[in-house]
């Protein structure tokens, strides 16, 4: 397949990563050795696949991107740990980030810096205690006018813009997640400024019901792209399984 992707826009595909075999075997094939290693350090079967499809997806929508072969492509860790493209298509400018939860996982790619998060909101939690860790003074205020039955929404809504936002900084800001202020305002996106200056914007992305997911990158300018199904990678006939 062969992707396009303005400089202005972020494309998120939302994925299924319990694949029937076939598929996932393709998608095994494309794995460098040490990523079929860490595949088969999973002690659960069902973890194993889901970690083979999660790579092999990324690895598949990146080459779609770099017109590249899926197994060609090479990654490393940046400076703070953050996954990005090696060799020759690191020069392509093409950023990207991954999240995952249950079987699914949501991909970003974009020509610029970064971050995604999903969760499943389907575990109870003492979240006023959660918030009171992670959030600032006037996140916390915020977050005790919530009527009690919309908690649970508005707390996993609130944790998925500060993982993503740390994640597109990539280290996040040194003294934690509390001083990333984005929960709980009013409007689309909230914005902040990192220590160097540069602007960064995050927002919450609709899902399914059952799901809660956000996106962040650096600047104002762009907008998000909910891309609809291709046809499934070196398979005829076989969609993409899942999209946004």
């Amino acid at each position: 397949m062969n992707l396009t992707l303005a400089v202005d826009e972020i494309h998120l595909w939302l994925a299924d990563l319990d694949q029937p075999p076939r598929p996932l075997s393709k998608l095994a094939a494309t794995l460098t050795q040490d990523e079929q290693e860490r595949a088969a350090r999973f002690r659960f079967p069902e973890h194993q696949a889901r970690f083979i499809a999660g790579r092999g997806l990324l690895r598949e929508l990146l080459g779609g991107y770099l017109n590249r072969p899926a197994a060609a492509l090479r990654f490393c860790q940046g400076a703070h740990g953050k996954p990005e493209l090696a060799g020759k298509e690191a020069a392509a400018g093409l950023h990207f980030n991954l999240a995952h939860s249950g079987h699914r996982a949501l991909y970003a790619v974009a020509r610029r810096e970064v971050g995604v998060d999903l969760e499943k909101p389907d575990r109870s939690a003492d979240y006023a205690a959660i918030i009171a860790r992670i959030c600032g003074l006037r996140e916390r205020a915020a977050f005790q006018t919530i009527p009690p039955e919309q908690r649970q929404n508005a707390f996993f809504a609130c944790w998925t813009c500060k993982e993503a936002i740390a994640k597109a900084l990539g280290s996040g800001f040194a003294s934690g997640l509390q001083t990333l202020d984005v929960c709980f305002l009013d409007g689309d996106r909230a914005k902040l400024h990192d220590p160097a200056g540069r602007e960064w914007a995050v927002m919450n992305v609709p899902l399914e019901p059952g799901w809660a997911g956000a996106l962040a990158a650096v600047g104002a300018d762009w907008r998000w792209i909910s891309i609809p199904p291709l046809n499934y990678p070196g398979d005829n006939g076989e969609s993409w399984p899942g999209h946004l």
